[in-house]
Order: C-alpha cells, then sequence, then structure tokens
C-alpha cells in the first residue's frame, strides 16, 4: 500500500497557499484594472476551472481516505486495488493539482501583467466567434491605459479598436452602420477620459475618437445611422462640459474630410443602368443634407454656449487653396433656406424634434424645443455676417447675392413671417462686441460696407423682405384659379344640393298648388368673398373643406327653412313627456293619409327601451314617418298633417340678367343650380365696387368671389291643419307640459 501521507501534506500545503490566492486574484484583478469585466473573464479560464476543480476534488478524495471504508465489492485479481482506491485517488488527484498549479500561476502572472494581458485578449478576441466577449476588457484596459498615461499601450489598443470598428463596419453593405451598444460607449468613455487628462499624448487616439473615426471610417462613404449620429451628438456635449474646443476642432477636420472625398456630389451625367441613377442621386443628396444639419446644429451648441474663440477655428479650417469651407455655407441660398427650414419645423416633421436630436445642456421642459431652434437660428445670423468676409475663389461664388426667390406662395409668406425675427437676431450680433471680435467681424459697419459698396446687414435683410413682399403680391394678383379645383367645387357643390333637394322630395307634394290658393317662402343661394390662394393650384396652406364650406352652409339653410315653415304652418302644438308622445299620436285618430315629418326625434330611443309597439324607423301603425336631421330651428318634434297638405319644393329658374352678370354656368341636371368662381383682378368693375366694404383694393385682388346660386321655393297651401307634438326636456324652459287628456282628435 502507497504511503500517502506526503501527498497529504502536499494538498494542505497547496490548499493553504491556493486558497489566499483564489481569494485575492479576483479582488487584484478589480483593484489592479478597476474592472470587474477582466476579473470575470479570468473566471472564464480554462486554468482557473481545472485548479479549482481539482482542489475540490483532493479535499474530497482525503475526506474519503480518513473513513477507511470497507471495499463495496470484490473482484478476483483486483482486490488490492480495490482495497487501496482511496490510497490511489489520493495519489492521481495530487499529481493532477500540481501539474495545474503551475499553468494556474502562469496564467494569473499574465493576467497582473498590462503588458502581457493586452495582446493576450486581443488574440482571443479575435479568434472569438462572438463579436463583443473580449471587448469589454479591453475596453477597460484602454481607459486604464490613458489614465496612466501607458502610450504603448493604448496606442496597441487603439489600433486593436481601429481594425474591431472597421470589421463591423464593413458588414453594412447600402444600409446604415450600426454599431453593437457597447462600441459607441468605448467611444464615449474614452473620449470623457481623454477631455478630463488634457494630455497630447494620445492624439492619434483623439482623433480617432473625438474626430469620429471609428465611428465613420475613413475615405468608406458608408451610410450614417440615425443612432451613431446620437451618440456623435453625446460625444461633442462631453467636449464642451469639459471644456475641450480642440476635441471639437478634430470633430470639425475629422467630417469636413470625410464630407469632402466619402460624400461628394454625385453629378447627374454619370450614367447608371436601368435608370437607376436618380435614386442614388437623391440618396447622397439627402446624406449630405443630414451631414450639413448636424453641424448647424454644433455651431448652434457653440453660439449657445459662447464659445466664439472655437467658432472662430472652424471657420478657418480648410483643406484646400484657393480655400473652400465644405461644411459652411457658401451663399445666402443656403443660409436662408435652413434658417426657413428650421422656423417651418411646426409644418414640416422633420424638425419637430429637433430638441431630441440635439439635446443642449441645461435646456429642459417645455421650452426646449424653442429655444433649441433659436440658437440654431442664431448661428444662421452669424453664418450671413460671416459672408461678408467670405472672399471669391471663383467668378461664380457672389456671397451677398440675394437668396432665389421661393417657388410658391406659401414659402414666400413663410419667409415674409419669419425673417424680422431674422433681422432681430443680426442686430444682436452686430451689438455684441466680445462675438464680432472673436470672428473678426468688426470691421461691419456702416461706413465699411458704403465705401465697398456692400449692403449693411440690417439693409440687406430690410431689402430682402421688401422684394419677397413685392413678389408675393405681384405673384398673388397673377395667380391663375386651378380649373381643376373649379371643377372640384363645382362637383362636390353639386353633390351636397342635389342630395338635400333629394331628401325632401319624399315631403314634397306631388300634386301643384295653386298660387291662389298658397303660402310661399324662399331660400336662395349665396355670393361670399373668399381668399383666392384656396383655388389656386399650389396653396400657402391647407384650406381645409374649400370646395363644400359654401354648399353645406346653404344646405343647412334649406334644412332651417324647411323646420321654420312646419312651425309657421302649424296650427295646434302640445308638449309632452316623452312616454306620451305616441299615446298622443294614437289619440289624434288618424291613419294612412297622413304623414310623420320628424324633427330630431331619437326613434331608437322608442323602438330599444321605450318598446313602442307597432314604431319602426319609417313608420308607426303604417302611417309614414320621414325625418329630417341638422335642422337647428326645430328640434324634438313631430309634425302630423295630411299628405295632400304637404308643400310643393322646387327650386326656380335663376334671372338670366344675373346669369349673366356673375357669368354663371349651370351645374346640376335634376335642379336649378348655378355657380362660378370670379377672379376679382379680371371682373367688371360693377362687381369689383359691389364687394368692396371695409376692404381695400390690395385685399379684393387677392380675393375671388364664390357664387351657388339657387332659389328654392316651398309653397303650401293655406288653411291647413298641422299639429306638432314636442317632446318634453327638463334642460330647456318649453312651458307647461300638456296631458293626454288635453289631446284633441285631428279634424275636430
Amino acid at each position: 500500500m502507497p504511503n500517502v501521507d506526503p501527498f497529504i501534506d502536499l494538498i494542505i500545503a497547496l490548499l493553504g497557499l491556493a486558497y489566499p490566492i483564489l481569494l485575492q486574484v479576483i479582488s487584484r484583478l478589480d483593484e489592479k484594472y478597476e474592472s470587474h469585466n477582466i476579473a470575470e473573464l479570468f473566471k472564464t479560464e480554462i486554468e482557473w476551472k481545472i485548479f479549482t476543480y481539482l482542489l475540490v476534488a483532493s479535499l474530497i478524495s482525503v475526506l474519503v481516505w480518513s473513513l477507511k471504508l470497507e471495499p463495496f465489492i470484490e473482484i478476483k485479481g483486483l482486490n488490492i486495488i480495490i482495497e487501496n482506491s482511496a490510497n490511489f485517488l489520493i495519489l492521481s488527484v495530487s499529481i493532477l493539482l500540481v501539474i495545474s498549479f503551475f499553468p494556474f500561476v502562469k496564467k494569473v502572472i499574465e493576467y497582473y501583467t498590462p503588458y502581457s494581458l493586452t495582446p493576450y485578449l486581443i488574440k482571443k478576441q479575435e479568434k472569438s466567434i462572438s463579436e463583443i466577449k473580449y471587448i469589454p476588457a479591453l475596453s477597460d484596459l484602454l481607459l486604464l491605459s490613458i489614465k496612466k498615461q501607458q502610450t504603448n499601450l493604448s496606442i496597441s489598443l487603439s489600433n486593436f479598436f481601429y481594425k474591431a470598428f472597421k470589421k463591423n463596419r464593413d458588414k453594412f453593405i447600402d444600409k446604415p452602420v450600426v454599431y453593437p451598444e457597447i462600441y459607441y460607449e468605448i467611444v464615449h468613455k474614452t473620449i470623457e477620459e481623454l477631455a478630463i487628462l488634457r494630455e497630447k499624448r494620445n492624439y492619434m487616439l483623439e482623433r480617432r475618437t473625438s474626430g469620429g473615426i471609428w465611428l465613420i471610417g475613413e475615405l468608406q462613404g458608408k451610410e450614417i445611422s440615425e443612432i451613431t449620429y446620437g451618440w456623435l451628438w453625446k460625444n461633442l456635449l462631453l467636449a464642451i462640459h469639459y471644456q475641450r474646443d480642440d476635441l471639437i476642432v478634430i470633430h470639425w477636420e475629422t467630417f469636413h474630410q470625410y464630407y469632402c472625398y466619402s460624400l461628394p456630389i454625385i453629378s447627374s451625367n454619370i450614367l447608371f443602368s436601368n435608370g437607376y441613377h436618380q435614386e442614388i442621386i437623391n440618396k447622397r443628396d439627402a446624406e449630405r443634407q443630414r451631414f450639413i444639419e448636424f453641424h448647424y446644429a454644433l455651431g448652434g451648441l457653440l453660439t449657445y454656449k459662447k464659445r466664439y474663440a472655437c467658432i472662430k477655428r472652424i471657420f478657418n479650417h480648410t483643406l484646400s487653396q484657393p480655400p473652400r469651407y465644405e461644411l459652411l455655407p457658401e451663399s445666402m441660398d443656403d443660409i436662408f433656406s435652413f434658417y426657413f427650414e428650421i422656423t417651418d419645423s411646426y409644418y414640416d416633421t422633420g424638425y419637430t424634434i429637433i430638441s431630441n436630436k440635439y439635446p443642449f445642456p441645461e435646456l429642459r421642459g417645455i421650452n426646449a424645443e424653442d429655444e433649441t431652434k433659436e440658437w440654431i437660428m442664431s448661428y444662421m445670423a452669424i453664418l450671413f455676417l460671416r459672408q461678408y468676409a467670405t472672399s471669391r475663389y471663383n467668378m461664380t461664388i457672389q456671397p451677398l447675392k440675394f437668396p432665389a426667390i421661393p417657388n410658391t406662395q406659401g414659402k414666400i409668406k413663410k419667409w415674409i413671417d419669419g425673417i424680422d425675427f431674422f433681422k432681430n437676431l443680426v442686430t444682436g450680433h452686430l451689438q455684441n462686441t466680445e462675438l464680432l471680435n472673436s470672428l473678426n467681424l468688426d470691421f461691419i459697419t456702416t461706413e465699411w460696407c458704403k465705401e465697398n459698396q456692400k449692403s449693411y446687414p440690417i439693409t440687406f435683410i430690410s431689402s430682402l423682405k421688401y422684394t419677397l413682399e413685392n413678389v408675393y403680391n405681384t405673384r398673388y394678383q397673377a395667380l391663375q384659379i386651378s380649373s381643376k379645383k373649379v371643377s372640384q367645387f363645382n362637383n362636390t357643390s353639386r353633390e351636397i344640393l342635389e342630395s338635400t333637394i333629394e331628401n325632401l322630395r319624399q315631403i314634397s307634394n306631388s300634386t301643384i298648388i295653386q298660387d291662389s290658393n298658397s303660402d310661399k317662402w324662399y331660400v336662395s343661394g349665396q355670393i361670399m368673398l373668399q381668399d383666392k390662394d384656396a383655388f389656386c393650384e399650389h396653396p400657402e396652406v391647407d384650406h381645409i373643406d374649400f370646395d363644400s364650406f359654401l354648399a353645406i352652409a346653404i344646405s343647412n339653410r334649406i334644412k332651417n327653412a324647411v323646420g321654420e315653415t312646419f312651425h309657421i304652418k302649424t296650427s295646434n302644438s302640445y308638449l309632452l313627456d316623452q312616454k306620451d308622445l305616441f299615446k298622443a299620436i294614437d289619440k289624434l285618430s288618424i291613419n294612412e293619409k297622413y304623414i310623420i315629418v320628424n324633427f330630431n326625434v331619437n326613434l331608437d330611443c322608442f323602438i330599444k327601451q321605450l318598446k313602442v309597439h307597432g314604431l319602426t324607423q319609417n313608420k308607426y301603425k303604417g302611417i309614414n314617418i320621414y325625418s329630417i336631421s341638422d335642422c337647428q330651428v326645430v328640434q324634438n318634434s313631430m309634425f302630423i298633417l295630411k299628405k295632400h297638405n304637404l308643400p310643393n319644393i322646387t327650386t326656380q329658374e335663376i334671372d338670366y340678367d344675373i346669369i349673366k352678370k356673375y357669368s354663371l354656368n349651370k351645374i346640376s341636371e335634376t335642379i336649378n343650380l348655378y355657380s362660378s368662381i370670379i377672379d376679382l383682378n379680371d371682373t367688371s368693375k360693377e362687381i369689383f365696387d359691389e364687394h368692396k366694404f371695409n376692404k381695400t383694393d390690395d385685399e379684393l385682388r387677392k380675393s375671388v368671389l364664390v357664387n351657388i346660386l339657387l332659389t328654392t321655393e316651398f309653397k303650401w297651401k293655406k288653411n291647413i291643419e298641422v299639429i306638432q307634438l314636442k317632446v318634453y326636456s327638463e334642460f330647456f324652459q318649453m312651458g307647461i307640459k300638456n296631458k293626454l287628456e288635453e289631446i284633441i282628435s285631428i279634424g275636430k
């Protein structure tokens, strides 16, 4: 039997040595690297696992040996081995424990040495099928190397991450690049450490992080995702927070180069197969516009924080000679077009949440949106003043040329409405001595402009507004009425009024009533002034229901007139509880020769809740019911009369002189309905003068005369019996209720 005492002593010795090591390895790794990730990663190493398992196994083997258990089985020829199995177990486990101890110690030493651990983890990550398994630990090593100013180590890690970002970026083809969340966090945390350190030993790392090279690449032209733009903004906010203008300048330099070489304009002359070229050109234009928008917002942020020296540095950055400033506007067109896009953001969803896309420090709450826009617009006003210092590097560049006038009246009007605020911003900047001196714009004075034959900035803006107003007024008068919209107006008006008259035919007497024995009422059409813009092809604003508003008004007047004539012809009226309404009809003793005309009484309530026998939506015990809705004159009433006493409801012919005067066109084949849209710039003096009222000539010339003419006649017989039954309401003062006993049979 082998003597196991030395091996037990060995196990005890290793346990006494290993247990403190096991406790200290993790705690020391946490302290050394300030990283929980590295400590957790160490626990996944095979050397750690084997040594830990063997240590536990050795303790178990000693326990088994100490119990001196009798053999459970006997096998001839193997009894000696079975009887000494506990000794052999201790022997084998202790040998394996010793063997595993040395790789374990080697791994501990490797983890405790940053210059050994870094290449080891880099190699493991490059071979790993997971793209982020070792990234958190490598990120912590990078941050530690920056804090400890271990430049060589940070360079190695910087090179690794440069390749890791590129490898991830190369996976995206024809779609925006989106990195794993931890990649964005690495850049953000690295920038923060560099900003705090304020050392220039890691200039390349600053360019790769603050400059955005890791996130956007170099000369690759990959599409930048909205997520990436969001993190780029967060990174710039760090530079602002730690007052590191140099990091902002690094960003500007890198992105200036990216814009020039990775997002160049695609010429429309380049040919692509299958007509696909325009889609690519449009996509590139959208990318460039988004890129410029981001940097205009950055300018607004710098203006908000009064970092005028930083603005001056980015204004002076160029990569060419003669100088070109790709991220800055070349013309007034660029400045004013973007400025008014921001001011129009209430109508354009692209900028309705600009404070979420570009949050500014300390701007929170309900006013953050407006304040963010104002600071970006303030930067646009600075860019406007910068045009006075811009040199012409070729004949096509005219820095102080008026911007192109917008194509539509709506946009011109919005420019006119918004330009005064721009003028106020420019006035404020011209009074800001610190800003003017910092940006070398203090030369802009009235005298300098006069000497150099240039418009003073305030004069320039006032002249632009004057030009816009002249163009607006001239174009307004010259606007052509859209035949398509006139046709739409006629069709909609015809549908509404034909439907109204057709519905009334059910209560129109089929027998003609003689004039000598009749009472007559009339409802005419309507003429009104309307903004000409509503009938133009490209209106300034959306005019809701421009094609139906007048016809609906006339339709309502006709319905109200029906109710009013029924009310006038009433010979007897009763005010009843709801439950007594149809009992009262029974007491009237009417038959199928009569008709019930219902004005806004809810029949569903009587059918479903009160369960009135013999009642449907159209009949009551064989008597026809006709319901008229939308009548405001008569409410909650029923009129009972004989069918042959119903009125004649017709539309009368329009006088020829009226048709001629207002250039009316008949727009219906079934009723006498006429309409016209008259441009008051192109009409007779008589019509023009008739509609002046309190309007100026200019206001009239911006209007059209909208005409819908018809004459609806309601002809009733004289001396007929019409009974009105009104439903009592507790909410309105309607008089004293009648009792059922007071109801008199009709005709008596």
